[in-house]
């Protein structure tokens, strides 16, 4: 009987308990979630501060390049003007408007005007709108023309200030320039 017996127990394998068990548990989870949603949230604000970062150096970027071109062409023009012509031009308020007397290479006379309308610099030669000095993204929101008179010389004082963006990215800069009428130094 003995023998019978001892062919009836079966083999039993030990199965190791980490097999079954390797998962993670609920409390295990939560900090989990815990510590990916604190990297999710500080990987957002990054983001969120870099692409306003970036726009508010785009809007610093537009005032710089138009408020530069634009300076230039009128410090350009006021250098080559014979005169300033006072009834026509609108000096030492806002919006100013600038008109100068001047002669093209050939020698013909000619008128330049500067002025702001809806924003925008506009240009007018000889009485024809030529252009706009400014794009859609910049708005010039001063524009002061002051005439300078000494015993030797004549000038004109530029102020401008521009405006670029929307809502946290706006930004406004003010410029100044000085020029000198030709042969008048």
């Amino acid at each position: 009987m003995n023998y019978q017996m001892r062919s009836k127990k079966r083999k039993v394998f030990h199965i190791p308990y980490s097999i079954f068990h390797g998962g993670f548990s609920l409390v295990e989870m939560l900090f989990y979630v815990a510590i990916l949603t604190f990297a999710l949230l500080a990987m957002l604000q990054t983001l969120i501060v870099i692409t306003r970062s970036y726009a508010v150096l785009k809007s610093v970027q537009r005032i710089e390049q138009e408020s530069a071109f634009s300076l230039e062409r009128l410090v350009r023009e006021v250098r080559n003007a014979n005169a300033v012509d006072d009834a026509g031009s609108t000096l030492g308020t806002s919006p100013g408007k600038l008109l100068l007397n001047s002669t093209d290479t050939a020698g013909t006379a000619r008128t330049v005007e500067f002025s702001v309308a809806n924003g925008k610099l506009s240009l007018k030669e000889n009485g024809v709108v030529t252009g706009v000095l400014t794009s859609s993204t910049t708005a010039v929101t001063n524009l002061v023309f002051r005439k300078i008179t000494t015993a030797r010389s004549k000038g004109v004082k530029i102020e401008m200030t521009f405006t670029s963006g929307t809502g946290r990215t706006l930004r406004t800069e003010n410029f100044y320039a000085t020029a000198v009428l030709r042969d008048s130094y």
